[in-house]
């Protein structure tokens, strides 16, 4: 009868069938054929190092076992941060337009310095950007969380792109940290089952929720997506100047990676609350959902003029605005604090003058949904004709609502 065994020393699953002992063929740590997790964690290493020297007498092993034992105490209940690398921690090009020349400038030669660097494969090489903020980043969720990473990319790559972004081998240590494509056991698509852990302690990082099952994209907390080169940009968007031809960047300190730490703190301090109360189950999908629908609290909105078929991602916006906690009315009600338009008439922005509501395009709520806060609305206003009519030396025919730009996105 076939069984699965463990050698405690190696920490190596092994399947035995007829008594001879064959190490599990997958090398990232998780037994694919059984369902079984077989990962080293940090506190795997230091006893494999020191039983290998107790057993060797080539070294006084105590000071390996007290390091075994403190970070088995840390890690034990730790709960885990999935990262996606692509358009989350990293934006990588194999080609530059004439307008990002200038980066060749500024490649990094040592994986431990700046954000641009190339890495190179048997048939081709790539320039990497690592997004601003993302080495302080990793430093600190590592305080709260242990770290994974999980990439729809190969082996070789994500393992090249780990390298760039934890050059002193800190928080990847383990193999099994690091998942790819060849560990997918459904061809592009994510899943957690090859995590280790109860799907209540897991945090998804990822600015592409489809890419999960469906069962698990309740654990993804969406980043706003980065996209620094022209190439990563659509063939339709060939009128639109990237970061690098514009030779702008997110900020570091209130950049986007800055915002989800935020929330990622937040979320874990509710995490450790939860864990202290007797006989209360914490979970990160609850808490995640819970932190979402207070963003917009006390918020009553109203949609005039907008297609109903207008969507973020796939969320219908009457969607996103009841995640976020908003109620929905409709346009008159007294109730009514925000109005969305695309356009307004003289009509709706006479009305949410005079009744003191918020005229705001859309992309407030969307601002809202990516970055995990209420933004400030004055950076979304529509102003209608009759109150810009004033201020404007002739009416311009053309001209029905003027949106003021947004620099949400922390870029500088």
């Amino acid at each position: 009868m076939e069984s699965i065994l463990v050698d405690e020393r190696t920490k190596e699953r092994k399947v035995s069938d007829d008594g001879n002992m064959q190490k599990c063929k997958n090398q990232f740590g998780t037994c694919i054929s059984y369902g079984q997790n077989v990962e080293d964690t940090v506190a795997d290493v230091y006893f494999k190092q020191f039983y290998e020297n107790m057993l060797s007498g080539t070294s006084d092993p105590t000071g390996l076992l007290r390091l075994y034992l403190d970070e088995w105490m840390k890690t034990r209940n730790k709960p885990k941060l999935v990262l996606d690398l692509d358009h989350t921690l990293i934006n990588s090009t194999q080609d530059l337009s004439r307008d990002e020349m200038h980066l060749l400038n500024t490649v990094s030669t040592t994986k431990d310095a700046g954000l641009l660097h190339r890495i190179h494969f048997e048939d081709c090489s790539m320039l990497v950007k690592l997004r601003p903020f993302v080495r302080e980043f990793l430093y600190e969720t590592n305080k709260m969380f242990d770290l994974y990473v999980y990439t729809m990319g190969t082996r070789d790559y994500a393992t090249k792109i780990v390298e760039l972004l934890d050059p002193e081998n800190k928080y990847f240590i383990s193999k099994s940290k690091v998942i790819s494509r060849e560990d997918c056991k459904q061809s592009g698509v994510k899943a957690l089952d090859i995590v280790p852990g109860s799907k209540a302690y897991i945090v998804i990082l990822d600015d592409k929720p489809s890419v999960w099952t469906e069962e698990d994209r309740i654990n993804v907390l969406q980043i706003l997506r980065y996209n620094f080169f022209a190439s990563s940009f659509p063939s339709s968007y060939s009128w639109f100047k990237s970061p690098a031809q514009m030779r702008i960047d997110e900020k570091e300190a209130d950049g986007t990676l800055a915002l989800i730490l935020s929330v990622l703190k937040r979320a874990y301090g509710r995490f450790l609350n939860d864990y202290k109360q007797p006989g209360f189950q914490p979970d990160f999908r609850r808490i995640l959902k819970d932190m979402r629908s207070e963003i917009l609290k006390g918020c009553v909105v109203a949609f005039a003029g907008v297609p109903s078929s207008l969507c973020h991602g796939r969320m219908p916006l009457w969607q996103v605005a009841e995640k976020l906690g908003a109620k929905y009315s409709k346009l008159g009600d007294a109730s009514v604090t925000h109005v969305f338009a695309v356009q307004c008439s003289t009509e709706i922005g006479q009305w949410a003058h005079q009744n003191g509501k918020f005229l705001v395009h859309p992309n407030w709520l969307e601002t809202a949904w990516d970055l995990w806060f209420r933004p400030p609305e004055e950076q979304f206003m529509l102003l209608p004709l009759y109150c810009i009519s004033a201020v404007l030396p002739a009416p311009t025919p053309s001209l029905t609502a003027v949106a003021v730009p947004t620099l949400a996105n922390g870029f500088h």
